[in-house]
């Protein structure tokens, strides 16, 4: 026991470097310390007296560059009312001892879904959190996991929750680490802990890297989570409506039809009509678009770059620098939120080291090269 303790401390300390180190970088947000250290985080605009200059280290200033290169991704009025949406959702289910639905988010690649799916997470554990007194070391509200590299065993998938929670022991050498080891089925103890712990939340991010076969074949132990311990589950990724969709269609051809009904539904003719028919309304999708930036609707993108312009910490900003140049902003783009905080947070370096400290086609021109 006393090992097991030891190497979890060491685990928390590797952890606690890294999000000090790179404090953007995914990893830690698929494991505890990290994804409570995401809930946690206050992005601050960094200050700047006012009517300053910059000095001489401004050009290097790292400080600086790494807050632009690391520019949160703004939420649309659309989002903001997702997340109000989903969450009211979630506090619903944790209410009720039956009824309770999973979630989808979908969208072409690059629209912001894992950051809708995040800021949902956020959203109700604060809330959760709020309304139990604090956190608790007790308590683990939500879960958040991607979908494992090989995601075609379940016990892969229970393996990236156990990851989340800590039950994986922390290598002691890179000996052990190359060692080939079996997978153990980690299944009696996450359980365990999801229970005790009385999780809310199980986020899965990613589902477009499993086919619906191997979707299919942990749906049932999702079901388990949902129908026995009531936690809503949300499936992100590009295709995820469709892919959930298909899975639960060969899942419950699988396991919830034995062979002798089988045999009875197809003799009597129904046996197609039930799987075709099972219908998708049933199962809650919220779709992500690329921003629109059209004759009939421009509004929505402009209201974008305007919280992007006041995030911005540039010592020369125009007023309505990016929202002049929202047509060539949304020609290099698309109107994708990845493509478009990627070239505007790209420009706010450029701008700080070139010395410009202002954002105009120049600097816009020259991130949005960087996309080819």
């Amino acid at each position: 026991m006393k090992a097991t303790v030891e190497l979890r401390n060491q685990r928390e300390t590797r952890l606690r470097q890294q999000m000090r180190d790179t404090p953007m970088r995914p990893l830690p947000l698929f494991q505890l310390t990290g994804w409570n250290h995401c809930v946690d985080e206050e992005v601050e605009v960094p200050v700047r007296a006012k009517d300053s200059v910059p000095d001489a280290g401004r050009r290097t200033d790292e400080q600086a560059i790494a807050y632009h290169r690391h520019l949160r991704m703004v939420a649309t009025d659309a989002m903001a009312h997702v997340q109000e949406t989903v969450v009211a959702a979630v506090h619903r289910n944790s209410g009720s001892r039956e009824g309770l639905m999973d979630h989808v988010i979908d969208g072409p690649p690059g629209t912001g879904k894992s950051c809708l799916l995040r800021a949902v997470g956020r959203t109700a554990q604060r809330e959760i959190e709020a309304g139990t007194g604090g956190r608790q070391a007790d308590r683990i509200p939500v879960v958040h996991i991607t979908t494992p590299a090989d995601p075609e065993s379940k016990v892969n998938w229970i393996w990236e929750i156990a990851s989340f929670l800590g039950l994986q022991p922390e290598p002691k050498s890179m000996a052990e680490v190359l060692e080939m080891r079996r997978n153990h089925d980690l299944t009696l103890p996450v359980n365990y802990i999801l229970e005790k712990t009385q999780t809310r939340l199980l986020l899965i991010d990613d589902i477009n890297r499993a086919t619906p076969q191997q979707l299919a074949n942990v749906l049932p132990y999702f079901d388990y989570l949902r129908d026995k311990m009531g936690i809503s589950l949300i499936f992100c990724g590009t295709g995820a409506g469709e892919i959930l969709h298909q899975a639960r269609a060969l899942a419950w051809d699988l396991t919830r039809v034995s062979q002798e009904n089988r045999q009875r539904l197809e003799h009597a003719g129904q046996h197609a009509e039930l799987i075709s028919s099972s219908p998708k309304a049933l199962l809650p999708v919220t779709w992500l678009h690329p921003l629109p930036m059209d004759s009939g609707d421009q509004e929505v993108f402009h209201r974008v770059l305007a919280s992007f312009e006041t995030d911005l910490s540039l010592y020369r900003l125009e007023e309505n620098a990016l929202s002049k140049h929202a047509a060539v902003l949304h020609k290099h783009t698309g109107g994708y939120f990845k493509a478009l905080t990627y070239v505007i947070s790209t420009a706010a370096v450029h701008a700080i080291r070139s010395g410009s400290e202002n954002i105009t086609l120049k600097e816009i021109n020259a991130a949005a090269a960087q996309l080819v």
